[in-house]
């Protein structure tokens, strides 16, 4: 075991030794790995704790996490439905996140089951993040990146979840029709459109993530935005007369027509999704 302080270069391995505010954590494995840095499974010495543990690549990012960890630090997070955070602590150029460990995330729950979700469970499951949305929504904040990744279960044997990654979270008054979010299966219609923006992005998402549980695959498959506010229009119909007369970006997402060349360009700096092709899925994934 190597230990890691806030004198030395930090290049994580299993092994090694965070040394945080309230304990120190071995690095015990890695769990994921992003843009914003890498998820640990650490365990706490002289203890038998386990928790995961977010390192952050950049510094600024992870303390703008952490800030919007505080703000929801007075919401009980088992409560909520919220995933639980217990300490944020700096190493070296780097910024630690501790949170509790959970099972595993939705998409991956979906994966590996061999038949598609009862409508029970999904009712449940359902409950619980309309209740974490309406704790978020107390305090004015929005989530702005729920898709399945961002759900883990706490128990899968009663369906316990928990809504985590609170990464691009905002304060609601902080929205604006420029600000980019969720990835493309998840968007909701006004952050396309550019329209003006509150918690009800989250809502959205939600609603796109229940049908996704109940039929096994996204509804809007699409990874540009043209052809997911096409597939919109031919399910909802065309927006009224003054929601398009309000958005920013109607031109470049007219029903008729090609997509412009400023539409391709900001699709290109947003993450398309999962990044599973069709032909991966599980026959179960398939529509009924």
């Amino acid at each position: 075991m190597s230990r890691i302080g806030k004198a030395e270069t930090l290049d994580l391995k299993v092994g090694h030794i965070l040394a945080g505010n309230k304990g120190d954590y071995l690095v015990e494995e890695f769990l994921g790995e992003g843009s914003y840095g890498k998820v640990a499974k650490c365990s706490k010495l002289w203890s038998q704790e386990y928790y995961a543990v977010k390192i952050m690549k950049i510094s600024r990012a992870g303390r703008k996490e952490f800030e919007t960890m505080k703000l929801i630090q007075d919401l009980d997070p088992d409560e909520n439905h919220l995933i639980r955070m217990y300490e944020c602590f700096t190493c070296r150029s780097m910024t630690c996140i501790v949170y509790e460990l959970l099972k595993v995330n939705v998409h991956d729950f979906l994966m590996n089951a061999e038949q598609l979700v009862r409508l029970g469970f999904i009712r449940v499951i359902a409950q619980q993040l309309l209740k974490a949305l309406k704790a978020l929504k107390s305090i004015g904040v929005a989530h702005c990146d729920i898709k399945l990744d961002n759900i883990m279960f706490a128990d899968l044997d009663d369906m316990n979840v928990k809504l985590i990654d609170f990464g691009v979270a905002k304060e609601a008054k902080e929205l604006s029709t420029r600000t980019r979010m969720q990835v493309t299966q998840f968007r909701a219609p006004e952050v396309i459109l550019g329209l003006p923006l509150d918690e009800s992005v989250d809502m959205w998402a939600l609603g796109m993530v229940l049908v996704c549980v109940y039929c096994g695959d996204y509804r809007f498959t699409s990874r540009t935005e043209y052809e997911t506010i096409r597939a919109m229009v031919q399910i909802f119909g065309l927006p009224d007369a003054d929601v398009l007369h309000r958005a920013n970006y109607k031109a470049d997402h007219s029903p008729v027509g090609p997509p412009s060349a400023g539409e391709l360009k900001r699709e290109g700096s947003v993450q398309s999704g999962l990044g599973v092709s069709r032909r991966k899925v599980p026959l179960w994934l398939e529509p009924r």
